[in-house]
């Protein structure tokens, strides 16, 4: 961090005024933990010309221990990952999720997803890291949690959705995929787009580098006039006053009282998704997998606020929205022609 000072001198009748600007952006407390780490230098890593995806899948070794533990303390949790006693089983599950993506997404993915490593007691569902080459961020690395990941696709999403807020006598059940397609394996497919869109929200200089001390947002046309910040929205102080409020997994919120505070406002702004609001970074990454799973496979995305089991305001994913036009364009920009 930069001393500023600022010095007045007075010669005559002039006044020189000499000032220093201080790095712009929020600090991020987890560059040195991605600079450091061994899973983020491309030697740790070889193979990579098959394009087998049962090579690129391990179970949790030291490295990912490390590095899980490292932003668990950051985060301040308190779970301490392990190894997964019977990694065949969750494999097969991964690879049908892997093996089931087409062009052009497929593309992307062997390209760049070099690694998923699959644990337990993770702390949450999945993190994601950065693998550079030469000082350039070249593609990345996932650490999935089989433990947490044990759904059908429309229970997985609508227990993530739900996990917000407070049980009570409303609910939400979201569907993403048609009764014969909701499988495990897509549930995994779908987790896996959005953890890949971090991954190309650093390779595609889409936002601020994971890397930098300091994090800004301002020069970044994806987050125009929606992220003041990683954490702040310029719809926060009128639009969408709770939104700071929601915090996914911490039943913090309830949705008895507050659910028309939230989801008919949700509809309205640039948010293809409620956790697209949460956090910059996943605005990006929560539109990527909304773009490829509505825009490109044209699959369902239909959330519905029950109350006794009866629908009391029914909405789609919004990544078609008018207001996501130029981010759309930006997505569409990153797959290959």
């Amino acid at each position: 961090m930069f001393l500023c000072r600022l010095f007045v001198v007075f010669i005559l009748v002039f006044e020189t005024f000499y000032s220093c600007k201080e790095e712009v952006g929020d600090p991020n407390p987890y560059a040195d933990v991605l600079s450091s780490t061994p899973l983020s230098k491309i030697e740790n890593y070889v193979g990579l010309e098959s394009e087998d995806w049962d090579s690129r899948i391990l179970n949790l070794d030291k490295h990912a221990l490390d590095y899980v533990n490292e932003l668990n303390r950051i985060d301040g949790f308190t779970e301490s990952p392990s190894p997964i006693k019977n990694l065949d089983v969750f494999k097969s599950i991964l690879l049908e999720a892997l093996n089931s993506q087409t062009d052009p997404v497929v593309s992307l993915l062997k390209n760049k997803l070099l690694r998923i490593y699959v644990c337990e007691n993770l702390g949450g569902s999945a993190v994601t890291g950065i693998v550079r080459k030469d000082g350039k961020s070249i593609g990345g690395f996932v650490i999935l949690d089989a433990n947490t990941l044990n759904r059908n696709a429309n229970d997985w999403i609508s227990y993530k959705e739900n996990s917000t807020f407070q049980k009570g006598n409303i609910n939400i059940r979201i569907k993403i995929e048609e009764e014969k397609q909701n499988t495990k394996a897509n549930a995994l497919r779908y987790i896996l787009l959005h953890e890949f869109g971090h991954i190309l929200s650093e390779t595609e200089n889409i936002g601020p580098s994971f890397f930098s001390p300091k994090r800004s947002y301002s020069n970044y046309e994806f987050y125009k006039g929606i992220w003041k910040s990683e954490k702040v929205s310029y719809l926060d102080d009128s639009v969408f006053t709770i939104r700071p409020q929601i915090r996914f997994y911490s039943e913090s919120i309830s949705l008895d009282e507050n659910w028309e505070k939230i989801y008919p406002i949700l509809s309205k702004t640039p948010f293809p998704t409620l956790y697209a609001a949460t956090n910059a970074d996943d605005f990006f990454a929560d539109s990527f997998v909304s773009y490829v799973h509505v825009v490109l496979e044209k699959k369902p995305w239909k959330l519905e606020i029950l109350k006794d089991n009866k629908p009391v305001f029914k909405m789609e994913n919004g990544i078609a929205k008018d207001s996501l036009r130029s981010q759309r364009q930006i997505l569409e920009r990153i797959f290959p022609n």
